[in-house]
């Protein structure tokens, strides 16, 4: 991920500005609504496009990571009828092969796409990506370990970048 800036507090989003003078710069919100479909995500990819929106965000977690323990084996309704909670959430989560497609289908519709990551194995996961930006998950914003690590990805040190943000709170 290359992350261009200007003097007009801009960034640079693939061939799009973000920032001061640019125009608003739309995402569509997938989440999980794919519920595990990668032919329903197509389906809200191409919404998106023809509702001319910038960029679409899914979500990436690891459900053992993120499901409390006390919460794993409560029975949950679902679009697969009454499961344990933790397996409804295997079920929502997309593997490598279902982020390939999206990432070959984003590209041949023309629209950025990216994801917010909840824990450490999920943004190890999306390395493997060339998402141009990075959304850690509001629920997740007071883990210090997982926001270091989605400020440099590759590893390198945290700077002001990442200091300005917890500092004010993300302005």
């Amino acid at each position: 991920m290359t992350m261009i800036t200007n003097r007009l507090n801009r960034v640079k989003v693939g061939d799009q500005w973000i920032g001061e003078g640019a125009p608003v710069f739309i995402i569509a919100e997938i989440g999980i609504n794919h519920n595990g479909s990668i032919e329903l995500a197509k389906k809200m990819i191409d919404g998106a496009v023809r509702a001319g929106c910038n960029a679409v965000k899914f979500q990436k977690r690891t459900p053992e990571i993120c499901v409390p323990i006390h919460q794993q084996d409560v029975l949950r309704e679902t679009p697969w009828g009454v499961i344990p909670y933790l397996e409804y959430r295997r079920k929502v989560e997309f593997g490598f092969e279902d982020y390939v497609e999206i990432d070959r289908y984003c590209k041949e519709k023309n629209i950025v796409w990216f994801a917010s990551y909840w824990d450490i194995p999920s943004v190890e996961f999306m390395k493997e990506f060339d998402v141009p930006l990075i959304k850690v998950s509001s629920a997740m914003l007071t883990d210090t370990s997982l926001l270091l690590l989605a400020e440099h990805p590759a590893g390198g040190p945290a700077g002001d970048h990442f200091d300005r943000h917890v500092d004010h709170g993300g302005n």
